[in-house]
């Protein structure tokens, strides 16, 4: 036999054990095919602000199961909006400063800290730049600026709007039992206080702390976007529910926030 047709059947045979590993999961290979799941689109109203209809959410699903399947996050319909789910009396969650990043101080902040718990004040989380050079220290409690008492962060920035436009300013604060007043320095102004709510969160994140009240009561809602990507599929988006269904879990907010309301 010529050595040319013991060639032709060699291939003939790796040509075989391709094909049948791309049909079928033999042992040792990863090579299969899955049929691509036929969907179609649900769009069902969402409230705003204003609980007024204002938009549609698409959510895919399989026909003909009770259950959706293969859930997709809600997303907007029109691509000139977010589709964020922000609510209007949302709670700030930190300040920066020249340099220091200040924080509520909660009950539980309290508790953790062994601080007393009728102190009143802003806990300093971070410091840096200009803010180091003064003294303060991570761990202070802010109770004062300029003489003045603040208690919450709407009233820390107030009180920068009020000073902006000066070179220097007095933090009062707590630290270990005592009072210290610290001076905060700025080569120009020392500016106005920046704040910020929680991170936004995918709607369907897995909640890393005790339970707090409404999701949306400390972050605004993402259908998708404006948050980190999830490659991993570790948050499993929520899908639609039925307008007036009863709610599985605790208030966490609007369901609206997070999910598409179907009749």
């Amino acid at each position: 036999m010529p050595s040319g047709t013991t060639i032709v059947a060699v291939g003939f045979l790796l040509l075989a054990i391709l094909v049948a590993s791309s049909i079928f999961d033999l042992p040792g290979s990863d090579l299969t095919v899955t049929p691509a799941p036929t969907e179609s689109a649900i769009t069902a109203p969402i409230a705003n602000q204003g609980a007024e209809p204002v938009m549609g959410l698409s959510v895919a699903f399989t026909p003909g199961a009770e259950q959706p399947a293969r859930q997709r996050a809600p997303m907007p319909t029109d691509p000139t909006r977010s589709g964020a789910f922000v609510a209007p009396d949302i709670q700030l969650s930190e300040a920066h400063w020249q340099g220091l990043e200040a924080l509520p101080l909660t009950l539980e902040l309290k508790r953790k800290l062994k601080l007393p718990l009728d102190l009143s004040g802003l806990l300093v989380d971070e410091v840096s730049l200009n803010a180091a050079l003064s003294g303060l220290q991570a761990g202070d409690v802010i109770v004062g600026v300029n003489g003045r008492a603040v208690d919450n962060l709407k009233a820390f920035q107030e009180e920068s709007r009020r000073l902006q436009m000066r070179e220097q300013i007095n933090l009062t604060a707590y630290r270990k039992g005592r009072l210290y007043t610290f001076t905060l320095s700025a080569d120009k102004n020392v500016g106005l206080a920046q704040v910020e709510t929680a991170p936004m969160i995918q709607a369907g994140d897995i909640m890393p702390h005790p339970y707090r009240g409404p999701c949306t009561s400390c972050h605004a809602i993402s259908p998708n976007k404006g948050t980190m990507p999830d490659p991993d599929l570790i948050i499993l988006p929520p899908g639609p529910i039925r307008q007036g269904a009863q709610r599985p879990h605790r208030d966490r907010g609007p369901c609206a926030a997070c999910h598409a309301i179907v009749p």
